[in-house]
């Protein structure tokens, strides 16, 4: 005797429209918290903030450096001059200095780098404390006078420095690009532009920014009136003034 399979077939149920209604738009809401959720774990969008300048660094100056512009240095550039009155020896150090222990240069030994365009600066990068040296330059006369220059810094025109600092507690990256010229009275540089990135631990390329080049020159708000404004001869006649007609220029130093 065969009994009768028994099939277990739901019967679809039609949902009243209210109800249907309601379960849309719970599944739409619950789409779009899904995307939210989503944007917002996705990483932020880096912004590369420049700023150009005409910032000169003379010898026996300090001059601060602040990359992002809210009032605090985050970098000093020390130029200073030592001289004795034996054999007439003097010459003059340049260093970049940072203001607090948390902010790195990059660099090599005791010396800041000296950076081409194109390279990037992050967190693989050779960031210890110590690289603060530049260059160095002077002369002494004893039997004869000579002239001597070190450093990497000693003759740069439109190099970068790799720069690793802080904003409120955040690592940043970023970079100043700078002209250096050595003279015998010292060490004659400029800042003309800077830039970092925005967002924290992003990696930045040296002459990378958020601006166009070449429309002028933006005055620092640290900066003296002088500083204003590019001299006509550059640094090189920073450094004959300074210096007369007996300092030690090299044709085409220190130019933009």
């Amino acid at each position: 005797m065969h009994r009768p399979q028994s099939h277990n077939k739901r019967a679809a149920v039609r949902l009243s429209g209210s109800l249907e209604k309601k379960l849309v738009a719970y599944t739409v809401a619950a789409t779009a918290a899904g995307i939210g959720v989503l944007a917002s774990a996705l990483p932020a969008e880096g912004k590369v903030v420049s700023t150009l300048s005409w910032t000169e660094i003379l010898p026996r100056s300090s001059v601060p450096l602040d990359l992002n512009n809210d009032g605090i240095p985050d970098f000093r550039f020390s130029n200073i001059i030592y001289s004795t009155s034996v054999h007439g020896f003097r010459f003059g150090s340049l260093k970049v200095l940072p203001e607090n222990q948390n902010n790195l240069v990059w660099g090599t030994g005791s010396s800041a780098s000296a950076l081409g365009s194109g390279v990037t600066v992050g967190p693989s990068r050779k960031f210890k404390s110590g690289h603060a040296f530049m260059g160095k330059a002077g002369y002494s006369c004893y039997s004869a006078c000579s002239y001597d220059s070190s450093g990497q810094w000693k003759e740069a025109t439109r190099l970068y420095l790799g720069l690793k600092f802080h904003i409120h507690g955040e690592i940043h990256y970023g970079w100043a690009r700078l002209n250096v010229t050595a003279a015998a009275y010292g060490m004659f540089a400029a800042v003309t532009k800077y830039a970092y990135e925005t967002v924290p631990k992003k990696p930045i390329v040296t002459g990378q920014g958020g601006g166009t080049e070449g429309n002028g020159y933006q005055r620092p708000r640290s900066s003296s009136p002088r500083s204003a404004t590019p001299p006509p001869g550059s640094l090189g006649s920073l450094a004959v003034g300074a210096w007369g007609s007996s300092a030690r220029q090299e044709p085409g130093a220190g130019r933009e």
